[in-house]
């Protein structure tokens, strides 16, 4: 069983931006019922039981978050409108997790035929919309960092960034979908029918329009999709965050010598340093969650035959598992940052389960946040963008 190859294909198209992806393919070699059985048992774990449950964790977290944020009209005219995108399309990519990786993992795990006929049904419109799905929620983190960075140093571009902020969330959209929308054309199910009724009838293989039009595979694919949606959003990203951690103590470092500030403003101030913390955080699980695919990228710019050895094969495919699984907890982890950072979100949230849940009686539901935080309502008046127009809130965020 020529299990290198089968597993090399299998995780190349997992790591759709891959050059050597379009490598010709070789006659079937494999026999008809042999599944993909290389790392299977780490791999079950890895993808099916760790990747399952944090898969369902995402989706119930972020679905919450979409709609706390989706019947706020505040939320939908503030920056947050950034925040209730990204907790849409990471449901999205949870779901897609579940249904292109899970399953493929448990299809080889059971060699379950069944199980294969239905997934390679869906699997490539599914692949694209995952990968449209992550790209948009990485230019979505862009400009929200970009944005809450003009907001902290009070930059010219402030007004400009709040009056287009839905152009910029749908540019953000259409970043995803032309980058990674033609993914759907550049993968196909080859069926053999020598292995008709049997496991390997169907494969996944790359599609005749990348040896129609190599110079398509090479520069759109590799070279421009891999610097495009992968090392120019980290670096971006790498560059805010070190910018904004430098903000945030120079704030805490001014904030020592304010005492004699209103409460109000004290209190205010307060707020804003946690939401910038709260932003600075969702940037970092980014680049964490992303660190080893820059690295992988990097290495197949610089030498892409070493990583595709027998000596770099099991490092390759499991990290190309690790890279997908890191992308939802990231997603996962989001709903707890909010709550944690974010006072007066997490009592927007307690309230919306409390309305789900009738745990709080209709009279005191509109003011039980004004009255726990005792803050005046004068304090929340805001402008059509959801931020004060006083200079105190020019970093407000959340």
């Amino acid at each position: 069983m020529d299990v290198g190859n089968q597993t090399t294909d299998e995780s190349l198209f997992a790591n759709i931006s891959s050059y050597e992806s379009t490598t010709p393919e070789a006659p079937y070699t494999i026999p008809c019922w042999a599944p993909d059985d290389y790392l299977i048992t780490e791999r079950f774990w890895l993808c099916v039981v760790a990747g399952v449950t944090v898969s369902i964790i995402s989706i119930v977290f972020n679905t919450f978050i979409f709609f706390v944020f989706v019947t706020n009209k505040q939320h939908r005219r503030s920056p947050n409108l950034y925040l209730l995108l990204l907790s849409l399309f990471d449901v999205f990519i949870a779901f897609a997790y579940i249904a292109v990786m899970s399953v493929r993992i448990l299809v080889n795990f059971t060699s379950s035929v069944f199980l294969k006929s239905i997934w390679v049904r869906y699997m490539i419109p599914m692949l694209t919309v995952s990968h449209i799905g992550i790209t948009s929620s990485t230019f979505l983190i862009c400009f929200a960092s970009i944005e809450r960075y003009c907001i902290t140093v009070n930059n010219f571009l402030v007004p400009y960034l709040q009056k287009h902020r839905p152009i910029l969330a749908f540019i953000a959209i259409m970043c995803g979908v032309v980058s990674k929308g033609t993914i759907v054309k550049e993968v196909d199910i080859q069926l053999n029918p020598e292995c008709y009724g049997e496991l390997n009838y169907w494969k996944v293989v790359p599609s005749s329009l990348l040896y129609e039009f190599p110079l398509f595979n090479q520069y759109w694919r590799f070279y421009f999709r891999n610097i495009f949606t992968i090392l120019a959003p980290f670096f971006i990203l790498l560059l805010v965050n070190c910018l904004l951690l430098f903000q945030l103590r120079e704030h805490n470092r001014k904030s020592k010598f304010a005492d004699h500030d209103k409460q109000n403003v004290k209190e205010k101030k307060a707020r804003i340093r946690a939401t910038t913390k709260s932003v600075v955080i969702i940037v970092c699980t980014y680049l964490m969650s992303n660190l080893l695919s820059v690295i992988i990228t990097i290495w197949e710019y610089i030498d892409s035959a070493s990583i595709f050895s027998e000596e770099w094969l099991a490092f390759y495919v499991l990290s190309v598992d690790v890279i997908s699984l890191l992308t939802i907890v990231a997603s996962s982890a989001r709903l707890p940052i909010y709550a944690y950072f974010q006072p007066l979100l997490r009592k927007e949230m307690g309230q919306c389960l409390g309305d789900w849940c009738c745990c709080i009686p209709e009279s005191d539901k509109k003011l039980s946040l004004l009255d726990e935080l005792q803050i005046p309502k004068t304090q929340l008046i805001s402008t059509p963008d959801g931020e004060s127009p006083s200079i105190s809130s020019k970093i407000e965020f959340v």
